[in-house]
């Protein structure tokens, strides 16, 4: 039996020293790093941290929820820019649970590895496994980003609305029709996005070792 393979997480706030408010960033990016720790607790197998002032780091027990939770730290710190490198590997040094510090190996590598490729390629997120389906993966995301990008910020609200609830009561919280949150979503590529979304989520979810 192999040796247990974890899931790394790296991110890193783009252009922090040109923020207008960092200390006001600095206080949202820790109580970010805090959220991800209480809304992913059954999925963390190391608590994230921040680790250089700009920087956070964690470890899941497996690459499963990994997207959702880069994703839910984007919208955490919206408007502040992130890059993230996601990383599946071994560890050679032991596990610590308190907190994803004072750690090496394959895992982390791997995800300061795809945190450098994110940066260098001017993308959000790359990942980095021992599997042929990384490229793939890597690419998807890449188109995703590509149609996020492209969707108005009411657009962008009314798709993480829909993440969390019916479209009726995202009609009503917003105060518009039903019918116009079913036409942004035919018109923005609002289910394509939503589909890739999850096509990626059953991918990792369904396999171990990507």
């Amino acid at each position: 039996m192999g040796q247990k393979r974890y899931c790394a997480i790296i991110g890193d706030m783009n252009r922090s020293r040109k923020l207008a408010r960092r200390a006001h960033a600095q206080r949202k990016f820790a109580a970010a790093v805090d959220t991800i720790n209480k809304e992913f607790k059954s999925s963390i197998a190391s608590k994230f941290l921040v680790t250089l002032g700009d920087e956070f780091q964690g470890l899941l027990a497996s690459p499963g929820q990994s997207y959702d939770v880069v994703r839910r730290f984007e919208e955490l710190m919206e408007p502040v820019p992130f890059s993230f490198g996601i990383g599946v590997g071994t560890l050679s040094t032991p596990l610590r649970k308190d907190k994803a510090l004072g750690m090496d190996g394959e895992a982390f590598h791997r995800a300061r590895s795809a945190l450098q490729n994110a940066k260098s390629r001017k993308r959000s997120v790359c990942y980095s496994f021992d599997s042929r389906s990384e490229v793939l993966v890597n690419a998807l995301i890449a188109l995703m980003d590509k149609q996020w990008i492209r969707l108005t910020p009411r657009q962008q609200r009314i798709a993480q609305l829909l993440k969390e609830a019916k479209p009726k009561d995202v009609a009503r919280r917003l105060r518009i029709s039903a019918q116009a949150i079913s036409k942004a979503r035919r018109s923005a590529g609002m289910l394509e996005l939503s589909d890739a979304a999850d096509a990626l989520r059953i991918f990792l979810q369904t396999t171990e070792q990507p």
